[in-house]
């Protein structure tokens, strides 16, 4: 430029810091609003389905409030559906006093084995409904008298070497009875209690999940656990709320890793490739109960995708063509688990971080302005009156 006087620019330094200021908002803007955008498309989608669900639940109960054939197997999950989207419904009502009379007459099909009567008191004593009950001590009495010496609740039968069919305890009814004793406070001593879940987690595989029984991994023909998913999910529901078991422990860690494991196939199998949608369902709420909501809400996000056009769910795993014990459950996990409870435990780290960052800008802007304004001063002491602090762009 030869002998040409440098071009100088005056620093907006307030320019600059304000702008700074602005973006700090916008940031912490989008961190609050970007997460609840996407937490109520989520939670339309789900809503849809589980009135889908509803809807299909309620034109399929029976004038006495039970459902399909074999009723005691799938009115519990059901019922609960129906309470937990309204618990004033005269359908869900019908469908609770029907569980009470089943458990109150000794000579229902309710008896025979521990999980179904299990899962029956579960569902009373979640409603709020054991007052249902006419015979509750009796009730209590029947479920715990299904449990075996030192180990836990029978239900299943077994060939023996002999050829006879034998009933024997399994992973689905000790979980089941657990489950329903527990909830509804029922007696049950401490040494029964824990010889039932150490029961439970002897059966316990390497790679995390439960098997059926000691000498069994698995049985399509036990309705309320057909498979290793459930059947984990179903003990991992047992161990948190019998035997309070926290994440941390090695064997709740890893049976909830396997579950994990299984989502990313997709709850599927190479036999079936429809998905285990009733594990799912028992998943997401395995995941819910030891606070894995990320995993929870990919359990729901498979089952979402699982709902028949007439808003029912069906889990090939049985192999059969009756869907409200699936629906059932199903619906109570998509009411259950919901994505609001992710994002509420994450804003307060998002906020947090936010305001962390903000004060370090702002602290950093302070310095820099506070170090230009000095230096101004400095510089208009020393040059002529008039002139400007200036610096060059070159």
């Amino acid at each position: 430029m030869g002998g040409s006087r440098p071009e100088r620019v005056t620093l907006p330094a307030q320019k600059y810091s304000l702008q700074a200021a602005i973006w700090i908002v916008i940031l912490l803007t989008l961190s609050i609003v970007s997460p609840t955008h996407y937490s109520n498309a989520a939670t339309t989608s789900q809503t849809s389905a589980a009135k889908a669900a509803l809807n299909w639940l309620s034109s399929h109960e029976k004038a006495d409030g039970s459902f399909e054939d074999f009723s005691q197997i799938p009115t519990p999950g059901a019922a609960l559906a129906l309470w937990l989207n309204d618990s004033h419904s005269a359908q869900a009502g019908r469908s609770l006093t029907w569980l009470a009379s089943q458990l109150d007459n000794s000579s229902s099909y309710a008896w025979g084995e521990a999980d179904i009567p299990g899962a029956m008191l579960y569902t009373l004593a979640v409603s709020n409904n054991i007052g249902l009950l006419d015979k509750f001590a009796l009730v209590s009495s029947e479920i715990g008298a299904y449990q075996q010496q030192s180990s836990g609740f029978i239900g299943y039968y077994a060939q023996s070497p002999d050829g006879n069919y034998v009933q024997v305890a399994t992973s689905v009814d000790t979980a089941m009875a657990l489950r329903g004793m527990s909830q509804s406070n029922s007696p049950i001593s401490l040494q029964n209690r824990t010889f039932a879940l150490d029961y439970l987690v002897s059966l316990q595989n390497v790679d995390g999940s439960f098997n059926l029984t000691r000498t069994i991994s698995q049985s399509s023909t036990d309705a309320l656990g057909p498979e290793r998913i459930s059947m984990t999910a179903l003990t991992l529901l047992a161990l948190r709320y019998a035997g309070k078991y926290s994440a941390n422990d090695n064997t709740v860690s890893k049976a909830l890793d396997f579950l994990t494991n299984t989502i990313s196939k997709n709850f599927t199998t190479t036999g079936d490739h429809e998905g285990h949608v009733y594990g799912a369902a028992l998943s997401a709420l395995a995941f819910q109960a030891y606070g894995r909501t990320v995993q929870a809400l990919a359990s729901v996000a498979f089952i979402l995708t699982q709902q028949k056009s007439d808003g029912s769910f069906l889990d090939t795993a049985r192999g059969s063509s009756q869907k409200t014990l699936d629906t059932g459950w199903v619906t109570v996990a998509l009411e259950q688990v919901q994505s609001g409870p992710l994002f509420t435990s994450f804003l307060p780290r998002i906020l947090l971080v936010g305001i962390i960052v903000a004060i370090g800008v702002v602290v950093v802007v302070g310095v820099v302005v506070a170090y230009l304004v000095l230096r101004r001063r400095a510089a208009m002491q020393m040059e002529p009156s008039g002139a400007i602090s200036t610096i060059s762009t070159h």
